[in-house]
């Protein structure tokens, strides 16, 4: 029989015969630990039956029985993309040194070769890492790059925060509502995707790189056109107007801008947009508009008969002195520098930025935003909180605050909902992003796709829509539950005797002055703070 004596010692003999390697034993006496360190000397072997081995040691004596196969000299190993290639080595460790390595790594090099691999060999490896048993990077490839996808940049809507300031002779009280552009005006833009970097294999074939994602610019067609520029696309207003989003969609509103008053030159003002009025609004006259309203006169309004918002808020720069007669009214909130003898109604917020004198004031809150901010006789009303530096007067004037209060309970579990219903809209959301990136990378779009491709876009506008309504209610609500207990009176500084504050209907009368104080009820009780 053809066979090589592997191995022989008086216990056992090790031959390698044409199917495999077979053991076979005369007597007991060498250990498990013994044939281990045998086989550690042996990389060439693959054992297949431990239980072969096992029996021959352990119930000497033991016919020829096959125990293992030879290994793969050079096992090579490539990586599903193909970047990668890797070699095992089984040889003898005598083939390491430096008088015989140069025939292994030729053995290697042909290995690598009748695979297919020729690039990004590592010559380092060969010379100076080689080993047994273990999994050696042997070649790298270049892996592609991927183009960038494309970037949106859009006009950013001015924050509408009251800026109070206080120089000495003039207070002013300065506030960006209404974001107006010219046609023409810029209005974002979109940078084209690149297509990426092609790499390359370990066999030396091209990978090609994934194209960046080509996203769609929203925009109102009737206000806004897009332009094709040298890498990117760039939108711009049709016309002049009110910068506004209906969710991701910009677009350009009506916007009506009178330089002077209005007066009897342009008779009462009822406008279905946007509306920037540069003077005053004369005694006797009223506005009305469906989104903001402006008021940029110096010398605010007088006793008009009504200044009206439908859906948005009111800005009034110069303040209301409106003699017993003025009515404000907002769907939103209400800005404007002080507040003298009128009436508002708010189903937002009324920040006044220095003092509310004898007026009427129902809304969600009444915030009072400079230092020297005084509520000064008058019925003021608010659901959640009322805020001031100062309440009431030296001459004990009648003041009286109202703050209705709320539920706590009531408002913690909207609130849950509300972040519940805006985590499930971004799902929705970015499900529908995906869709439209589908559409937006596939090239020559049948007519049935085009039509889907519209109806997933407005899909994604009304989506977006609701979801900025959600995260403005999460926004109010989460300031809203700030308040101390279920509804505040915040005296900054100083509140006078002949005021009054009711919370929950819970009333208190101060006979005294009140020094820094906030008032709240919690539990049916009022307590200070």
């Amino acid at each position: 029989m053809n066979q090589d004596v592997i191995f022989s010692s008086e216990h056992i003999i090790i031959t390698n015969r044409p199917d495999g390697y077979y053991i076979e034993s005369f007597k007991n006496g060498m250990s498990i630990e013994q044939f281990n360190k045998l086989m550690s000397e042996h990389p060439e072997i693959r054992i297949t039956s431990f239980m072969a081995i096992k029996t021959a040691l352990m119930s000497a004596p033991k016919p020829a029985t096959k125990f293992g196969e030879t290994k793969e000299r050079v096992t090579v190993e490539v990586s599903a993309d193909e970047l990668r290639a890797y070699i095992t080595l089984s040889v003898m460790e005598s083939e390491f040194a430096e008088d015989k390595k140069v025939l292994l790594v030729r053995e290697i090099l042909q290995k690598l070769t009748d695979k297919g691999i020729i690039f990004g060999i590592k010559k380092d490896v060969l010379i100076n890492n080689l080993c047994n048993a273990k999994q050696l990077l042997v070649a790298e490839g270049i892996p592609p790059e991927s183009g960038q996808d494309s970037v949106i940049k859009l006009y950013e809507l001015k924050e509408v925060k009251p800026e109070v300031k206080e120089d000495g002779n003039v207070d002013h009280y300065e506030l960006n509502l209404i974001n107006k552009v010219e046609a023409g005006d810029w209005l974002g833009e979109r940078s084209d995707p690149t297509e990426g970097i092609p790499g390359k294999s370990v066999k030396g074939n091209t990978i090609l790189p994934m194209a960046g994602k080509k996203y769609p610019l929203f925009y109102d067609k009737n206000s806004v056109k897009e332009v094709a520029e040298e890498g990117k696309t760039t939108l711009y207003a049709t016309r002049t107007g009110a910068v506004h989003f209906d969710g991701d969609r910009i677009g350009v509103s009506n916007h009506l801008e009178i330089t002077g008053n209005i007066d009897f030159r342009t008779g009462n003002v009822d406008f279905d947009g946007y509306l920037t009025v540069k003077g005053t609004v004369e005694d006797n006259f009223s506005v009305a508009a469906n989104k903001d309203v402006e008021i940029l006169g110096d010398y605010g309004v007088g006793s008009i008969r009504e200044i009206i918002s439908k859906e948005g808020s009111i800005y009034i720069k110069g303040g209301i002195a409106g003699k017993s007669k003025a009515i404000v009214k907002s769907k939103k909130d209400i800005y404007t520098k002080f507040v003298s003898d009128a009436t508002i109604i708010c189903e937002g917020s009324v920040h006044i930025g220095f003092y509310c004198l004898n007026s009427n004031i129902i809304a969600k809150e009444v915030i009072l935003d400079s230092s020297k901010g005084q509520i000064i006789g008058g019925n003021i009303q608010a659901e959640i909180r009322v805020v001031s530096s100062v309440f009431g007067s030296a001459s004990e004037k009648r003041t009286l605050v109202i703050v209705k209060g709320f539920d706590r309970k009531v408002l913690k579990a909207r609130l849950e909902k509300v972040i519940l219903s805006v985590e499930e809209f971004r799902n929705n959301l970015a499900r529908t992003k995906q869709e439209i990136s589908i559409y937006a990378n596939t090239p020559d779009l049948t007519r049935e796709q085009k039509n889907a491709y519209e109806i997933v876009r407005e899909k994604y506008s009304l989506i977006r829509e609701e979801l900025k309504d959600l995260e403005d209610e999460k926004k109010a609500l989460v300031s809203y539950l700030r308040a101390h207990g279920e509804g505040e009176v915040c005296i900054l500084k100083k509140a006078y005797p002949g005021t009054a504050i009711e919370i929950k209907k819970i009333t208190k009368e101060f006979d005294k002055p009140i020094i820094g104080t906030t008032y709240y009820v919690q539990d049916g009780q009022l307590l200070e703070l």
